[in-house]
């Protein structure tokens, strides 16, 4: 989170590289995620340790940000890795597999923003809540991404997570659409229209 807040500052004067990540994960391993698909079918108990060890901190960032509620994001992390597992056997490797891990993640969040629709709570992680008693200037950072974990919340979800997976994951237009079952020119206005949303609120910050 604070790699973006590094960028908006840096960068704020560029529309098309503001919020662009400089936080790396790990490379998609495109191979050998197949390849542990195809073992986890077969029963290997093992290759799903392999999987899950791989994909759970991006899939925590990827819901957490969305929710901002630790617990919640655990619970659909472990939801979306159950999903993967049941589908072991009929998954066919026609996309990268991050295109098919988070349209999969991307459905159990939606399936979440309908329950909390149907049952709102409390949006407070009492895990988020600490008392802050950094130095003036980790202060200021923290101050930030706070600002820019609300301005996250008043997105519309296509915007939001649109962004995320464009920041977080790097992903290109092309896999953002066959994620969201969205065309190219849908998925590049969320993300224009969310960049300059950030952008506006923040600049006063930066």
């Amino acid at each position: 989170m604070l790699a973006i807040i590094e960028n908006l500052h840096m960068t704020e004067s560029d529309p098309e590289s503001i919020l662009q990540s400089t936080q790396k994960e790990e490379g998609d391993l495109v191979e050998e995620d197949v390849l542990l698909m195809q073992r986890i079918a077969a029963g290997e108990d093992a290759a799903m340790a392999l999987l899950v060890d791989h994909w759970k901190a991006p899939l925590l960032r990827f819901f957490h940000r969305s929710l901002r509620s630790m617990a919640d994001a655990e619970e659909l992390t472990q939801v979306t890795f159950v999903k993967i597992y049941r589908a072991a056997e009929r998954y066919y490797p026609s996309a990268k597999f991050s295109t098919y891990l988070f349209t999969v993640a991307r459905r159990a969040l939606l399936d979440e923003h309908k329950r909390r629709a149907r049952h709102p709570v409390d949006p407070t992680d009492p895990g988020e809540l600490r008392i802050n008693v950094e130095p003036d200037g980790k202060l200021r950072r923290s101050e930030l991404e706070e600002a820019l974990e609300q301005c996250l919340q008043e997105l519309p979800e296509n915007q939001r997570t649109a962004l995320l997976l464009r920041v977080q994951r790097e992903l290109t237009y092309e896999e953002i659409a066959a994620i969201m079952k969205a065309s190219h020119g849908a998925v590049k206005t969320w993300i224009h229209r969310a960049r300059n949303h950030l952008r506006e609120n923040l600049k006063q910050l930066l």
